[in-house]
């Protein structure tokens, strides 16, 4: 009784009280969750003594204009404190049973009360069942901080991602991922992909991938006459580096905002965490080159006093009379696997 009476008596629970008729009876009773912070929520145990209070329907016959009607409290009767809904029920308008015993208890016939209090223990747990059913199958309402709800837990253990101890190696909240399912599942990694986990951290933004990028690579140890580990028909390269685009992509971002510009730079917060999930994304089979696409336009004045503009990348003479065009920046390369 003690801790109804320390629910009611809250903050949130008296404005809820001064809205009840227009307040949803799904939100109500996660509202009524948090507010208690018990392990054990509503209608998940066997016994309705462990729930914050007790849900009952209207004895009124009138048309539901509402979900919910008000809040009793009669301490004087030792009963607990119940929240009258406007729907399901054994008596009330959407009773099924006999209309005998329903004109008995909108008349307040001899004995209705004694029929309402047994009817009152199928009601709150019709109801509180009704929310559980609800709470099931609507995954956006079950769903905790974190990913830490057992859906979102068991969605993640479809990646590989929902091992105890995976954020710490990742470095991000893997809760970035549920938007990510599509991709990550994939046996295969491609340019939509890499769109796609761009854009779930910059929305704002043009993604183009460019496949089979050519890029140099160098070979630390060329091939010499008399190496017993080198087969002219085999394994012999000429020269000190040779051309490869199997495994590199490159992956050009156009920002259409000048906010955007400085987080993606390199040591930006939206550049760490494209190169993070690029890292389990990618992992160690492809190289992915960053090009950051600037309009001119989106550039900071460059100013000796100033630290917006960056010599190399950000930093530009002024030219008066000429059409904005486009800048191209490297903000960094991706590699799974060192050469």
């Amino acid at each position: 009784m003690e801790q109804q009476q320390d629910i009611t008596t809250s903050a949130l629970m008296q404005q809820l009280e001064a809205k009840l008729p227009k307040v949803n009876f799904y939100r109500f009773c996660q509202l009524l969750e948090q507010i208690t912070d018990y392990e054990l929520k509503m209608g998940t145990t066997e016994s309705p003594v462990d729930d914050p209070i007790r849900f009952a329907p209207s004895k009124e016959m009138s048309f539901p204009a509402g979900e919910l009607l008000c809040i009793e409290r009669e301490p004087y009767l030792k009963r607990p404190i119940t929240v009258r809904t406007r729907f399901l029920g054994l008596y009330g308008v959407d009773s099924v049973l006999p209309p005998v015993l329903l004109d008995d208890i909108v008349c307040k016939a001899d004995g209705y009360q004694a029929v309402i209090d047994f009817l009152d223990i199928f009601n709150h747990r019709i109801l509180t069942q009704f929310y559980r059913i609800w709470l099931k199958y609507h995954y956006p309402a079950s769903y905790l901080n974190g990913g830490k709800d057992p859906v979102s837990r068991c969605l993640l253990g479809l990646t590989g991602l929902g091992i105890e101890g995976t954020h710490k190696q990742i470095g991000t909240p893997v809760s970035r991922f549920l938007a990510l399912l599509g991709l990550v599942t994939q046996r295969t990694r491609t340019a939509s992909g890499i769109v796609g986990v761009i854009k779930v951290l910059v929305a704002d933004c043009d993604v183009d991938v460019e496949e089979f990028y050519t890029v140099w690579v160098n070979v630390p140890d060329r091939s010499k006459l008399g190496d017993a580990n080198t087969s002219l028909s085999g394994n012999s390269v000429l020269g000190s580096r040779f051309r490869e685009c199997n495994q590199s992509v490159r992956v050009i971002i156009k920002p259409r905002k000048a906010q955007l510009v400085e987080p993606l730079l390199p040591g930006g917060q939206l550049h760490q965490d494209i190169m993070t999930l690029l890292r389990v994304y990618l992992g160690y089979q492809v190289e992915a080159h960053l090009v950051l696409s600037i309009s001119s336009a989106f550039l900071p004045r460059t100013q000796l006093i100033g630290s917006t503009a960056r010599l190399g990348q950000t930093a530009s003479l002024i030219q008066l009379n000429t059409k904005p065009r486009e800048i191209k920046v490297n903000i960094g390369r991706y590699r799974g696997l060192a050469a």
